[in-house]
């Protein structure tokens, strides 16, 4: 045999792994990674017939491996710079977007994804024009990103305008969740409090050196079935926030002309209160906004 021949033959006992296997091999760590075991158990599960994907699915995202990976991405920051800036992407947003004031970037962007608050938006924003530095206290904020018919996105829309206009949003809520997305859609000008609501508002009231620019309260769910505990709830919010209420202070309850409901929904108790102190009716839809005179 030649040594050009020689060199040609591969060296004895030496298996090169196929494509497969090395794909095989590297899902195999995958699972391994984002569960407890070694990637077998899911694997053998997968095997089977009637699997059920989607629990299966839950199953690892629910598990410790998933929440300890999750926690350390969100955690490990070796800078600043992303709690600085809002995502964009994030809420669906495209980059142009990031580079437009925020009226311009309320009508080309904003006002046709909202669907049924466009309106009540718009208001909202035209009446915060009159005032300087606002700041805005909003109850339950931003959960699903890219959601805005189905929420509004209110959370990202106020950081926007506070962060041109030089003011401040303040938004609460009771799960973590929910509050870590917030969190990432916006910017430094928003701070996010994980508690309940009322007892947020009473805090922030007695701390309070000057009322709020708005009051947004869109926190306890409606069920169009049982209303009154909504209702009852965001009548607790605005009782718990009256040291943040003055002259000027926009109000806003989200969900308030609900079909099959009609008008009330998780107003109905405040929309009672604003009357008696005779607050100003700017706008009433699927929101309902008041502006307090005195």
């Amino acid at each position: 045999m030649t040594e050009q021949n020689k060199r040609r033959q591969k060296p004895p006992h030496c298996k090169i792994p196929t494509l497969s296997e090395i794909e095989n091999s590297r899902i195999v760590e995958l699972i391994a990674t984002l569960t407890d075991d070694d990637g077998e158990v899911i694997r053998s599960e997968l095997r089977k017939d009637d699997v059920d994907i989607k629990a299966l699915a839950k199953r690892i995202a629910t598990g410790s491996p998933v929440e300890i990976l999750s926690k350390l991405a969100l955690t490990g920051t070796t800078n600043v710079e992303w709690v600085m800036r809002p995502d964009h992407d994030y809420v669906g947003l495209p980059s142009e977007a990031a580079s437009c004031e925020f009226h311009t970037g309320f009508e080309a962007y904003i006002r046709d994804r909202v669907g049924k608050r466009s309106d009540g938006f718009k208001a909202i924003f035209d009446a915060l024009d009159n005032h300087t530095r606002p700041l805005i206290v909003e109850t339950g904020c931003l959960r699903v990103p890219r959601n805005w018919e189905g929420d509004g996105q209110s959370t990202f829309q106020f950081d926007w305008y506070a962060r041109e206009r030089g003011g401040h949003v303040i938004t609460i809520d009771a799960n973590e969740e929910s509050i870590a997305s917030a969190r990432r859609a916006c910017s430094s000008a928003t701070s996010t409090i994980l508690n309940d609501s009322v007892a947020a508002l009473t805090t922030l009231g007695a701390m309070a050196k000057a009322p709020v620019a708005l009051l947004y309260l869109d926190s306890f769910d409606l069920d169009t079935s049982d209303p009154m505990p909504s209702a009852v709830h965001h009548a607790m919010e605005i009782m718990a926030a009256r040291d943040l209420l003055g002259p000027g202070t926009i109000v806003c309850v989200d969900d308030f002309d609900v079909p099959p409901l009609g008008p009330g929904g998780k107003g109905l108790i405040v929309d009672q209160f604003l009357k008696t102190v005779r607050a100003e009716v700017i706008y009433s839809g699927y929101q309902k906004i008041w502006r307090l005179n005195s």
